[in-house]
């Protein structure tokens, strides 16, 4: 029964808001380049992904080759569902909402 709902949850798609510290400029646009594959750039070094568990694990070891652990900071925080209906925002900024397309 736990490996059924270990696969269940690996199929699920949720949303992680990734922000980054790195003081090394070809660490840093190597480790944004990583993340414009699975994301869109919020602000210069946080992203919004929404993707699947096992997208995030390659995401991570992707990102970790690049990264000095010694040095740099990175940080993945996941938004759940609900939460990401929730926002608290002052000025003119508004939530992004990532939605699926087809191209034709």
């Amino acid at each position: 029964m736990a490996s059924c709902v270990a696969l269940t949850l690996y199929k699920i798609t949720m949303i992680y808001m990734i922000c980054y510290d790195i003081s090394n400029p070809k660490r840093l646009r190597k480790t944004a380049k990583v993340l414009e594959n699975f994301g869109i750039r919020i602000q210069y070094s946080f992203f919004q992904c929404e993707i699947k568990k096992n997208l995030l694990q390659k995401l991570t070891r992707r990102v970790l080759v690049e990264i000095d652990l010694n040095e740099d900071y990175f940080f993945i925080y996941p938004l759940c569902e609900d939460c990401s209906r929730k926002p608290l925002t002052d000025g003119t900024g508004s939530v992004i909402k990532i939605e699926a397309f087809e191209i034709i």
